[in-house]
């Protein structure tokens, strides 16, 4: 094998890489709007969890993304720890379907004209969805150039002696799986790695009893991604993450086993189960689809075995969990369904998170809102205290919500990922900014009032409270739409509840002054601050349910 050679064979690799990585992001980008439904499933069944995980990981091709995503949603609360099982089982299963694209008979012939049709329909239609749609195909095609090249490459092999010898080696289980584990946590594929073993095949430079060993070691070896993936995760997730080590560790163990038990004819069981489903289901003796089937064998049986006795998978969760059980701590406040994992996996479900933690921040600050008028009556400084500490909740989240959107919107978004992103982002803006006026204003004055022993006259006391109550039946109104996204609702916001008349406010009061009533004269530039306040979050209020509106899948 020439130097040559060599370069043909790792640029082979790296384009057969590139072609898997254009597939995985253009089919996720076209599956994004359906991801969020698809996801919904897991929270019903097993078998709903198991075909879930499968048909998002034949659309990504990763069994390891599925699980740093499955990961992400464990620790944003969206789905149990248990129902992960059976996500991360189907996943393991949807990751070798591209070995069986891979050994499609005659079709790498094709790759050039594939390539040439798939990158100039990308320059040609100009929508994002036919644009994504093309780009599957240039990557469908590069997929097999690349396979093209790596097997050219190897062709010399055949002869080699020194290489001879090693994959004769390689044929002891234990040194084929050892292989695969190592060679698949250094390109961090084993898709790419039953690639490769099939283009050899295709060569003549391998056999069977040598590709199966080294493809089994691969579903071991591709576990790194996800616990490297899971380091900045809670612990939720990170149990998420070890179960997928633990379960193709159990594959591998199961493989391992079989490869072990000769029949009488001398061939091993592992071997000869490849061969026969080969024969009876693809109706082929071709090593191509034999090292495809044996790929597919090792999940498969796994299905087989933990849904066909169920005590057997609840038998080994419990050990797992035994093992690595949940933990209870207090944590510090902090974002609950957030993690840029999220926006890898899906933007839609991304864009469903970030709602969920700017309906907590809507929350606090309805909160806060809704015990000024207790702070001032009171004059209650524990109170006081306990709003600034909700405000700082308030803060915490606006600091990694925005940052989360922006990140979002750097994305291929579609029209209505693009409106709710921005609106989104407007909308938690808002609310921030509600929260330090309450903080940063009202609160300021109510100790002002407690440390100079001012009181309100009776008559502005209610006066007060009924602008109070006005503001807070808005922020009752704009929480419910944000909630349902209800147009209706923050129309009649808009256009019924928005007008509240700053200046009677304000001339009652000064009514007060000219008669000189003492509380008033004391507290007149608190009182006056304390309407204009009010009006103030009255505005930004509307201005929520007016982005409420924009949400709106009618509103262009």
């Amino acid at each position: 094998m020439s130097l040559w050679d060599l370069f043909t064979l790792i640029g082979g690799l790296a384009v057969f890489l590139y072609g898997m990585i254009l597939m995985n992001r253009n089919l996720t980008a076209i599956a994004g709007e359906k991801m969020k439904s698809v996801m919904l499933t897991l929270t019903k069944s097993r078998p709903r969890g198991f075909f879930s995980g499968l048909g998002i990981t034949m659309v990504n091709q990763s069994s390891s993304a599925t699980t740093v995503l499955e990961a992400a949603l464990v620790g944003a609360g969206l789905m149990t720890f248990h129902q992960s099982v059976a996500v991360t089982l189907g996943a393991e299963l949807g990751s070798t379907f591209l070995p069986h694209i891979v050994a499609l008979p005659g079709v790498k012939e094709f790759a050039p004209i594939i390539i040439a049709a798939g990158f100039f329909a990308s320059l040609m239609f100009k929508k994002q969805r036919t644009t994504n749609i093309a780009l599957v195909i240039l990557g469908f095609g590069l997929l097999f150039l690349g396979l093209n090249m790596m097997s050219e490459s190897v062709k010399p092999l055949r002869y080699y002696q020194p290489f001879l010898d090693f994959m004769i080696k390689i044929e002891a289980p234990i040194l084929g799986i050892l292989f695969g584990i190592i060679f698949t946590m250094i390109i961090q594929s084993s898709g790419a790695l039953a690639g490769l073993t099939i283009a050899m095949a295709a060569a003549g430079t391998i056999t069977i009893e040598q590709a199966i060993p080294i493809n089994v070691g691969a579903t071991v070896g591709t576990v790194l991604t996800a616990i490297l993936a899971s380091f900045p995760l809670n612990w939720d997730s990170k149990r998420t993450a070890y179960w997928h080590v633990m379960s193709q560790t159990i594959g591998g163990i199961i493989a391992f086993i079989l490869l072990l038990i000769h029949l009488p004819n001398g061939e091993r069981l592992f071997i000869w189960l490849t061969k026969w489903i080969t024969e009876v289901v693809f109706q082929t003796d071709c090593l191509k689809r034999q090292i495809a089937v044996g790929f597919t064998l090792v999940p498969l049986i796994k299905v087989i075995l933990f849904f066909g006795i169920p005590k057997l998978l609840t038998g080994l969760v419990a050990l797992f969990e035994k093992m690595l059980p949940p933990r209870e701590s207090e944590k510090p406040f902090s974002v609950k369904y957030l993690n840029d994992q999220l926006i890898d996996g899906s933007v839609d479900i991304a864009l469903e998170m970030a709602k969920k933690e700017i309906l907590i921040s809507a929350d606090l600050v309805k909160d806060m809102f809704g015990k000024i008028d207790r702070a001032f009556k009171n004059k209650d400084a524990k109170l006081i205290n306990e709003i600034s500490e909700t405000d700082a909740k308030v803060d915490t989240l606006y600091k990694t919500i925005l940052p989360f959107l922006a990140k979002i919107s750097q994305k291929e978004l579609g029209e209505e990922e693009t409106k709710r992103s921005i609106n989104y982002l407007y909308i938690e803006n808002e609310l921030e900014t509600i929260g330090d006026v309450i903080d940063k204003n009202f609160m300021v004055m109510a100790k002002k009032m407690i440390n100079q022993n001012l009181s309100f006259s009776e008559q502005g006391s209610k006066e007060l409270a009924e602008l109070h109550g006005k503001v807070m039946g808005n922020i009752d109104r704009v929480v419910t739409a944000l909630k349902e996204e209800n147009a209706e609702l923050a129309k009649e916001i808009v256009e019924i509840y928005s007008n509240i008349n700053e200046s009677s406010y304000q001339l009652l009061h000064i009514e007060r002054l000219h008669k000189g009533v003492k509380e008033s004269i004391g507290s007149s530039s608190i009182h006056l601050d304390m309407v204009n306040y009010y009006i103030r979050i009255n505005e930004h209020i509307v201005y929520i349910a007016k982005r409420i509106i924009r949400l709106s899948k009618s509103h262009v």
